[in-house]
């Protein structure tokens, strides 16, 4: 018996989406069947923001079976290896001391605690390049470190006495974690913050003393923050470039850049970006499955603080040291020394660089911050709608997850050729050569910029939107209003403090940011983040300090706002 033939027709949906039908019937596809609706915008969005991954992922299989397929054979297993066992490392020592601060400053007094419950979070004002460009500078031979044991012990020379390199794996280790355990410490803190003691209670009354229960009650129950701050701060450390450079660490991000720059092998680099963007896919599921897990905690009245025990005696000094060696090894050895060089070697050619650096800077992360944001309200929007929308927005925002060197190479091609089409058309309708409008101009990081932060933008405002609710602007749609009426008069003055908050962070995160612009910025133009890096790596770090300074403290302000905005939310 033939088949009945059946009558394929496609439609235009008034919400920017299309849909193919089946039959006779105009239903969506959503899970159980039916017709297959695929969203327009989202998608076009998600191409968009992955066409750095795309057109890597063709360079890489395109390059096998040729040279960069060999070099990449034999620079991997290093990479991987050396990558593999720095995360490791910043990822247990993170976890271990941001897991034991957000412990001691939740459930327990001691002198200053106040101070550090929020002055932890700080190191997160320190790009990693800046805190290992200031740890060699502090515990160099001109440093007050040796200069002290010098004067000390009498010595003159280094051969006179022992001091270890810091220009190490160890040396990386120590000073990314320094910076990075926040990570840790805020996610451990919250969840401790939104626990319930009665767990912990219930074990001391058992006669279990305060170590048993820290690991036999505490410890299992928080795993889900752990996991998750650890996580974040190994992504960190797939992301950094200058500072396992300026240590000499082999991390496959520092291979990457030396492959393509110094070896101008982009096949090659295209298969090593692959296998970062891999390594990061297996952090962000490792990641996503353990906040699925937080489902077994017990919660509490937010508004509750949890008891917290007095702490005297030998306890009181230790916590207070603890928390005071955390502090200062994260923000106060790196913001000191960079304070300290700043005043001590200040010159008028000094600032002179500076002021030269800072016009660039201010104009990439002013443009990326309004390209960012624009692009995070639209996503925002689009991600109320349920079903494959969301999905397609959750890809989106994956940006902030790929190191900026990965997004960089990818996109170095694709602009270039971009350029290479719109010039032969000039030339062949106008008789004109416009040169590298896209590729060689501040176009190119104000697009990876934008893919870089999106999910900084889209989570600010999502947030907002979903607290806000439809109400209002429901209400404007009854009483007749345009949809650009009740966008200009509800929707944007309602949002405005999160967007102001979300241009905020993205601005903060652009200044900050090394990677990308180190590939990306035209010729002749020089950030902050770039002129820092130019001069420490020619041993000449001091005369960047106060640049170095002022992105710290362009940091410090947001981690502080940020904060103190947490810690006055009720949930």
């Amino acid at each position: 018996m033939a088949r009945r033939s059946r009558r394929f027709s496609v439609r235009i949906e008034t919400e920017w989406s299309f849909g193919i039908t089946v039959g006779t019937t105009q239903k969506k596809y959503e899970r159980t069947g039916g017709a297959f609706a695929l969203p327009v915008l989202p998608l076009v969005l998600v191409l968009v923001v992955g066409v750095p991954i795309i057109w890597l992922t063709i360079a890489a299989f395109g390059a096998l079976g040729t040279g960069s397929n060999g070099l990449t054979a034999t620079m991997l297993p290093t990479a991987l290896r050396e990558t593999g066992l720095l995360m490791i490392s910043v990822g247990l020592i993170t976890g271990a001391a941001g897991l034991a601060a957000a412990w001691l400053v939740t459930h327990y007094d001691f002198p200053l605690r106040r101070f550090f419950d929020w002055a932890l979070v700080l190191p997160l004002a320190v790009p990693t390049y800046l805190a290992a460009y200031a740890y060699v500078e502090f515990l160099d031979f001109t440093g007050p470190i040796q200069t002290l044991i010098r004067e000390i012990t009498g010595a003159t020379t280094v051969r006179d006495y022992w001091f270890p390199n810091i220009k190490s794996n160890w040396g990386a280790v120590l000073v990314l974690s320094a910076v990075l355990y926040p990570y840790t410490y805020v996610a451990c803190r919250a969840f401790f913050l939104m626990q319930s003691t009665s767990l912990s209670i219930a074990a001391r009354t058992l006669g279990a003393n305060g170590a048993r229960t820290f690991f036999s009650v505490v410890l299992p129950i928080s795993r889900p923050a752990l996991v998750v701050g650890m996580t974040l701060a190994m992504m960190e450390v797939v992301n950094d470039l200058g500072a396992v450079q300026y240590f000499g660490v082999n991390s496959i991000t520092a291979i990457i850049y030396s492959t393509w720059i110094n070896r101008s092998d982009f096949g090659g680099a295209a298969q090593l970006a692959v296998t970062v963007v891999l390594v990061i896919g297996l952090l962000i599921i490792a990641e996503q499955r353990a906040r699925r897990n937080r489902a077994y905690s017990a919660q509490r009245d937010s508004r509750v603080p949890p008891a917290r025990e007095i702490l005297t005696g030998r306890r009181r000094v230790l916590a207070l040291a603890f928390c005071t060696a955390l502090f200062g090894f994260g923000f106060g050895i790196p913001a000191g020394e960079l304070f300290y060089l700043s005043v001590r070697l200040y010159h008028p050619e000094t600032l002179a660089l500076m002021v030269n650096a800072l016009v660039p800077t201010i104009s990439l992360a002013g443009a990326g911050a309004v390209v960012t944001v624009a692009f995070g309200l639209l996503a925002a929007r689009l991600g109320e709608r349920p079903g494959t929308t969301s999905g397609l927005i959750r890809i989106a925002t994956l940006g902030y997850a790929i190191p900026g060197t990965v997004l960089a190479l990818g996109l170095l091609q694709p602009l270039g050729q971009a350029d290479l089409w719109f010039n032969r058309m000039t030339m062949a309708l106008f008789d004109w050569r416009p040169g590298l409008i896209l590729s060689g101009s501040m176009a190119a990081l104000v697009y990876v910029y934008a893919i870089r932060f999106l999910a900084v933008s889209h989570s600010t405002l999502d947030a907002a939107m979903r607290k806000r609710g439809r109400a209002m602007l429901d209400a404007s749609r009854a009483l007749g209003a345009s949809r650009m009426r009740t966008f200009l008069r509800i929707d944007l003055p309602t949002l405005s403090p999160a967007i102001l908050s979300a241009a905020m962070l993205v601005f903060v995160e652009i200044v900050k940011e090394l990677p990308a612009t180190l590939l990306l910025r035209p010729l002749g133009v020089e950030t902050l983040a770039t002129l820092i890096y130019s001069r420490a790596n020619v041993g000449l770090f001091a005369q960047a300090a106060l640049p170095a300074l002022c992105i710290v403290l362009a940091g410090t302000i947001p981690v502080i706002l940020a904060s103190w905005a947490g810690d006055r939310r009720k949930v």
